[in-house]
């Protein structure tokens, strides 16, 4: 398939199951996303249309991350269904690719890191998926970058600990490198890749947008993961004592609000 990435690109998410493209949007699509995904942290929160989830920080309660915006900002959803973003992914799953799923994490100053994990693992709907990140800031150590282990998405699924996380003692087995990028920046992530991100030390937000595909041959599956993750994490929220979620695995390591 023709796209914006070449084939050296390609053949690296072949054999890291992640790249990292600095240039691959410009200067005022980047200016474009910023405003918007500013417009979606400004919204209010909602039980029914998008999901807003906070965290505790030590500078008090900061939005943590919004998922399920995608029917309600025209801007956002032109971006992510059709264009360069969408080309990309094609070219690398060697069809059409169709949005599965999408969030903004925000992480602010003092918010927190991601267990190591595989995201395949939350993913119920769909044999593959590869994940666009948009940085939305500069993604820098300090501020929390993500962190691949390269070529272990070869591996499939790993073995999880009771969260759906890696255990601690082979995570550290791996060989972990640093996806910093600058603002504008875009990453493409394989869902068996395994990925983990530290704490937000900076006094600077790390936003990014995060959009994951599934291949178009295997039907649209957004509503019915969609669906399938409201319902987990409704009985989630029903459980005694148990501490708040952002996600359907329990890899998010800051202090969620319930």
């Amino acid at each position: 398939m023709n796209g914006p990435l070449n084939p050296e690109q390609i053949a690296g998410f072949q054999h890291d199951g992640f790249i990292t493209c600095d240039n691959l949007l410009g200067p005022a699509v980047h200016a474009g996303i910023l405003a918007m995904v500013e417009e979606v942290a400004d919204w209010p929160s909602t039980e029914d249309r998008w999901q807003h989830y906070r965290e505790h920080t030590e500078q008090g309660t900061a939005l943590t991350r919004t998922e399920n915006f995608l029917p309600f900002h025209t801007g956002l959803r032109q971006l992510l269904t059709v264009g360069t973003l969408t080309d990309a992914v094609g070219q690398l799953f060697g069809e059409p690719a169709l949005v599965f799923k999408e969030k903004i994490n925000y992480k602010l100053p003092g918010g927190g890191g991601f267990a190591p994990h595989q995201d395949a693992r939350a993913y119920a709907y769909g044999s593959q998926h590869i994940t666009c990140l948009v940085a939305v800031d500069e993604n820098r150590i300090d501020n929390g970058c993500l962190w691949f282990a390269p070529g272990r998405h070869r591996d499939g699924l790993l073995a999880t600990d009771d969260t759906g996380c890696l255990p601690a003692d082979a995570a550290a087995n791996l060989s972990w490198v640093a996806a910093t990028m600058p603002a504008g920046g875009v990453t493409f992530f394989s869902s068996f890749a395994p990925h983990k991100s530290a704490a937000n030390t900076s006094l600077h937000s790390r936003r990014s947008l995060y959009v994951t595909y599934s291949p178009g041959s295997e039907g649209d599956l957004r509503a019915a993961y969609y669906g399938a993750r409201q319902e987990s994490m409704s009985q989630h929220r029903e459980g005694d004592g148990d501490p708040p979620r952002i996600s359907t695995i329990g890899h998010f390591q800051g202090k969620g609000v319930h």
